[in-house]
């Protein structure tokens, strides 16, 4: 049986249980996962980086769910976390917390394609993806990739690039494909700079409008612009502190231009 669901990475896309909330984070003593229907696999080594952090419970239930998807396990259901032997240490409070999970069956890593999409060859897209077919599926590689594709695109000056994922959930054979639906929008150019704030030094703002000739119509990059702030930082007065201006992209979407204002 095969099953398409949409999956955002970063919110749980399955129901949990609710509890009441915690009234503050609470530092994890140790925390034991129960997995009745997956006994054999060692748990407490896989969610031992969580001991030691604190998390409030409803935080704590995302992250023990994301490690079970990390796994393979992606239908797993993850029930809410219960405290025991709550202490005040340090002045923080700290708890053992026991969480019981149904794992459900454990999913690998089928293909990925991708919808829409012109500026580059799939090829390169699937590449930043860090995952292979048969491995074990995990939502974090998948969010990774995500990131990664959207920087891709941003570096051609895509700013307003889109990536939503949906997945293809396999029951019969334990795969999930993942589709990607690339909204591209239009590559920008740089466009033009301005300044808010005192002028840290007179003739400040006319050296940079010069020097944004280097960089001006041509296609926009945020690392460009980063280059370009880091060559020409301006300066202060002798002895001040350092100045770092704070730059703020404004795009312009009829001109497809991202004009530049510089906050001091």
């Amino acid at each position: 049986m095969m099953r398409r669901m949409s999956y955002t990475m970063l919110a749980a896309a399955l129901a949990v249980a609710t509890v009441a909330q915690e009234p503050a984070p609470v530092t994890v003593r140790k925390l034991t996962v129960a997995v009745a229907d997956q006994p054999n696999v060692d748990w407490r080594a896989k969610m031992a980086p969580f001991e030691g952090n604190a998390y409030t419970v409803d935080e704590l239930q995302d992250h023990v769910l994301q490690k079970m998807r990390d796994n393979g396990y992606y239908l797993a259901q993850v029930n809410a976390p219960q405290l025991s032997d709550v202490r005040e240490e340090g002045g923080k409070r700290t708890a053992d917390i026991a969480v019981q999970v149904t794992a459900g069956d454990q999913y690998m890593m089928g293909q990925i394609s991708f919808r829409a999409t012109s500026a580059f060859k799939k090829e390169q897209m699937r590449s930043v993806f860090p995952i292979a077919p048969g491995d074990v599926f995990s939502g974090s590689a998948i969010n990774v990739g995500i990131e990664k594709l959207k920087a891709l695109y941003e570096a051609q000056g895509f700013a307003d690039v889109g990536a939503v994922p949906s997945m293809a959930v396999d029951d019969v054979k334990h795969v999930i494909d993942v589709s990607v639906e690339v909204e591209e929008g239009y590559p920008y150019l740089f466009g033009e700079l301005t300044f808010e704030g005192p002028e840290p030094m007179p003739a400040t703002n006319k050296a940079l409008l010069t020097a944004w000739s280097e960089i001006a119509g041509k296609r926009y990059n945020p690392a460009t612009l980063q280059k370009w702030l880091a060559a020409h930082a301006p300066k202060g007065a002798p002895g001040a502190p350092a100045i770092h201006p704070r730059a703020e992209g404004i795009a312009n979407t009829e001109a497809h231009q991202m004009n530049v204002r510089l906050v001091y």
